[in-house]
């Protein structure tokens, strides 16, 4: 992009001199990030000028450009932020760098919303942190704090902000700041520091805004079901839509079932529901290989994170399914089954109320069998609504830096022994 590399300057006619534009650079991944950056590109600088005062000095003011690519990891798997941003700031001309990502990030069991350097003028937002709802208006807040609060005032005044400084200015009782450079003050925050997510890597100059509480965690992991778009489901279980519609309408055309629909109470419906709609979701997660093991001892709560995050993404997506396959097999009951009909084979006077009855026990009966359809659903169609598309690729990048390491060890051992 040209426009990163451009200078911005006017007179400032107090001194004579000509005043730069700070430029904020953000980083940002394709997709969710890529989306929300772009839409708060036109009016952030605005905010960051209100909230450190520019917009009534005659400096420069700010300056927003945004870059999209692909963050590269190392073969730890871990996002190197000091390197990435250092060479996109020597390369662009920006004063500050923050990275958006959909990386969820924590230390310990606490969220991590943001992580910054403020000595480099670094930082990074997790976007699953940020929850399901407001996500415009949360990030553009994250964002101003982290830019005003903590990255441009170590470049303006040359300081070392002191996490005790970071503290005052932090909204009371919504983050719990921990300071990799403080580790040594406190044994609470030197067990916070190596509990720290190790996927991104701050060379222990690293702030980081945690989240407290269950609110925070209840809000990381909407933010990752966001993320993961479970709406994207419905499209992608067109074999098991197909044989839950076959499966509604055998309930429709059979007397047997308007029968036992009506004998049933409220509750047995409702258990006979949840049955069908667990079935399909177990058959789902196991048959498609979407719950996540992890060996190693120090990603079990990383791994937990994905398999609820998976859980409650393909929960949503066949609620979703089961809320269309009612309302077709109801409008389709409404046009098939006449009431007086109903009413003689049911013995009482029967009506709209007993409609809802019959379409309710068919659509559970048709998501039973849309159960067993969904194993001929495609698999990667599967896991692109089940997983977060971006860390998808990372591990496949990742997978594939260590096959390409180990080929490049296997055929330099053959070099030294023949040497």
């Amino acid at each position: 992009m040209a426009e990163g590399k451009a200078t911005f300057r006017e007179q400032n006619p107090a001194t004579g001199q000509e005043d730069r534009a700070r430029v904020l650079g953000l980083i940002v991944e394709p997709g969710m990030a890529d989306e929300t950056a772009r839409r708060l590109a036109d009016d952030l600088p605005a905010a960051l000028e209100e909230a450190d005062g520019s917009h009534s000095r005659s400096d420069g003011g700010w300056k927003v450009e945004v870059i999209t690519e692909f963050l590269p990891l190392d073969a730890e798997g871990c996002l190197r932020l000091l390197d990435i941003a250092r060479d996109q700031r020597r390369a662009r001309g920006w004063d500050v760098v923050v990275v958006l990502t959909e990386l969820p990030r924590r230390a310990g069991k606490l969220p991590i919303l943001a992580d910054c350097a403020p000595e480099h003028g670094v930082g990074l937002v997790s976007l699953p942190a940020l929850g399901a709802s407001r996500l415009r208006h949360r990030m553009r807040a994250v964002l101003v704090h982290l830019v005003t609060g903590c990255l441009s005032g170590e470049q303006d005044a040359g300081r070392h902000t002191t996490g005790e400084t970071m503290r005052a200015a932090l909204p009371s009782g919504r983050y719990r700041l921990i300071d990799e450079r403080e580790a040594g003050r406190e044994r609470e925050e030197q067990q916070d520091q190596r509990a720290v997510d190790a996927n991104v890597r701050l060379d222990g100059v690293g702030l980081h805004y945690a989240l407290p509480g269950w609110r925070g965690k209840g809000r990381l992991l909407a933010g990752m079901v966001r993320a993961n778009r479970p709406w994207r489901l419905v499209p992608s279980l067109s074999p098991a839509l197909a044989a839950a519609v076959a499966g509604a309408a055998f309930g429709i055309f059979y007397s047997s079932i308007w029968q036992l629909a009506d004998v049933s109470s409220t509750l047995r419906l409702a258990g006979v529901n949840a049955l069908a709609i667990g079935a399909m979701i177990a058959w789902l997660i196991l048959a498609n290989g979407l719950w996540e093991r992890s060996p190693d001892r120090r990603l079990r709560l990383l791994s937990a994170l994905y398999n609820a995050a998976t859980l409650v993404t393909i929960t949503c997506g066949v609620v979703y399914m089961f809320l269309l396959l009612l309302t077709a097999t109801f409008l389709a009951a409404l046009v098939v089954v006449p009431f007086n009909y109903l009413s003689s084979v049911l013995h009482h006077p029967a009506g709209a109320s007993d409609l809802v009855t019959v379409a309710w026990l068919a659509a559970c009966l048709g998501t039973l069998a849309g159960a067993l359809g969904s194993g001929l659903s495609d698999e990667n169609a599967v896991r692109e609504a089940a997983y977060s598309k971006r860390e998808r690729q990372r591990q496949h990048r990742r997978a594939a830096q260590e096959a390409r390491a180990q080929q490049e060890s296997s055929s330099t051992e053959p070099a030294a022994g023949s040497a």
